[in-house]
């Protein structure tokens, strides 16, 4: 569960950075939302933000500081990851320069990983920008070179356009997650059945 960032305002609605049923680097993607429409919602507004998702998403326990620099080079890795996803959900090649700019993104020394003393639960050790994004394109390598980059797919909600990583024993899951997406698309085709109703 995504933990709130102290000092950090938790905005309501589209705002909102989205985790649930989400690979990292397919949630880092998400912050670009309504990618099937004409008007895209941008939740890295500011470094703030970014600094926020970065809290939130249980990369890191401490602060994170970031420059305006930084979320630039942060947006460029997310739109790289986004149209490798896309590419390997059609199963098609990734485009070279989407794959150097992700490789490069993954040469930063990751965010180390602690086994905490309940034996099951991990924390993440780190609060550098470079550490959490390499660690971002490093869950996007691990996807593609191993049999999981057969099982990513595209949100069917048409608005929506993220990329997710099917773990459905049938492969036939449909949305990026049921609590988002999945339950708007279900709200909408009642309220349609009601109408002709």
């Amino acid at each position: 569960m995504p933990k709130k960032m102290p000092n950090l305002k938790r905005e309501k609605g589209k705002e909102n950075f989205r985790f649930q049923d989400a690979r990292l680097c397919f949630a880092f993607a998400g912050t670009l939302g309504d990618r099937g429409t004409e008007t895209p919602f941008e939740r890295l507004n500011d470094a703030r933000d970014l600094e926020r998702w970065c809290w939130e998403s249980g990369c890191t326990e401490g602060p994170v500081h970031c420059t305006t620099e930084q979320l630039e080079s942060a947006k460029r890795l997310r739109e790289a990851i986004q149209r490798a996803g896309l590419a390997l959900a059609g199963r098609k090649r990734v485009r070279p320069e989407d794959i150097s700019l992700i490789n490069l993104a993954a040469q930063a020394s990751p965010l180390s990983p602690e086994l905490q003393l309940d034996g099951k639960t991990i924390r993440w050790n780190g609060t550098s920008l470079a550490a959490i994004l390499s660690t971002i394109a490093r869950d996007f390598i691990e996807i593609s070179g191993s049999n999981l980059r057969g099982r990513v797919s595209i949100c069917s909600n048409p608005d929506c356009g993220i990329p997710f990583v099917d773990t459905s024993r049938a492969g036939s899951r449909r949305w990026c997650s049921m609590k988002t997406c999945g339950a708007l698309i279900k709200k909408r085709q009642y309220r349609a059945r009601k109408r002709s109703a």
